[in-house]
């Protein structure tokens, strides 16, 4: 028997009554198909018609006929009592499997080197999951997850917000790029310091990895000729080609760098990669899915 469900004033108790009467034609066959007291199902087809505001049968002298609202009313009840038994089934296979939609951000010197690359094998695990990825600066980012607008960010650690759940993936190494022909290009290591004759190229304000290279600079004492900010590592690799000045640049975006050398800094220096969530006792399927895949992809890269 269809579990009672409130729809519009009716329930779905009602309408398998209604339709077993339609069925049978007959209230007193209804009811013991349906293993129920003949007064029970005439009682529920009666707040029926009266939460309808119209009769459903006509009663005749031996037998039962639709009127014309029943008739009209009796393919959608039956298709909604069909939909309410499949739904278990439905329920068991949404339970089971991974599905739904996921809202991915990453800020712009992770999302291309690190995340991009990951997406494919991602998407093809989990077919079901309807991804959406977009790209933000981390304050932009933060503020989309603590909105709810995403689901999960991929950033550099730690993360200023209330409520955040953060997870550490791995430590990106940072290094000093410069042209292949500088004086430093055949030193393994180099000390910062040694540096401050040179131009510091720099991503602008808003990208979290300045705030990591100045603080990076800031703890060995670097000092530099002067600054050039730029929107992305592209144009900080293309100036570092042509002679314009140095640069502080995360492993991950070492593609960038031919015709360049990235020389190891010393003391060593890093960035925190990792993934913010919103704390909650609920997670879909596609999110638990998304971190596990970012944390079996971490474990895959060498430790440092």
């Amino acid at each position: 028997m269809v579990q009672k469900a409130r729809i519009r004033g009716f329930d779905l108790r009602q309408l398998e009554y209604f339709c077993a009467v339609a069925r049978t034609g007959s209230f007193t066959r209804a009811a013991d198909d349906l293993g129920i007291a003949q007064p029970s199902l005439s009682e529920q087809i009666a707040k029926l018609e009266q939460g309808l505001g119209a009769a459903l049968f006509e009663r005749l002298n031996r037998r039962i006929e639709l009127t014309p609202l029943g008739e009209a009313i009796l393919g959608r009840a039956q298709a909604l009592l069909e939909d309410a038994a499949a739904l278990p089934d439905h329920f068991e296979r949404a339970r089971e499997g991974v599905h739904g939609g996921l809202r991915v951000g990453a800020i712009p010197t992770i999302l291309p080197y690190y995340l991009a690359p990951l997406l494919r094998g991602f998407t093809e695990r989990y077919a079901g999951v309807d991804l959406n990825v977009r790209e933000g600066t981390t304050a932009e980012l933060v503020q989309q997850v603590l909105d709810g607008l995403l689901d999960v960010s991929v950033v550099s650690l730690p993360v200023a917000g209330a409520g955040l759940v953060m997870k550490e993936l791995f430590r990106d190494p940072l290094y000093l790029a410069v042209p292949n022909d500088h004086p430093l290009a055949s030193s393994e290591k180099v000390q910062l310091r040694r540096l401050s004759e040179e131009r510091l190229l720099i991503l602008k304000d808003g990208h979290c990895l300045r705030d990591e290279t100045l603080a990076v600079c800031d703890r060995v004492r670097a000092r530099f000729t002067g600054q050039f900010e730029a929107d992305q590592f592209l144009t900080i690799f293309e100036l570092i080609r042509a002679g314009f000045g140095v640069s502080i640049v995360p492993e991950m975006a070492r593609g960038l760098s031919q015709g360049c050398r990235m020389i190891e800094i010393e003391p060593k220096a890093s960035r925190r990669v990792g993934y913010i969530r919103l704390e909650r006792r609920y997670l879909s399927k596609a999110l638990e899915s998304f971190t596990g895949y970012l944390k079996e992809a971490a474990g895959i890269r060498k430790p440092r």
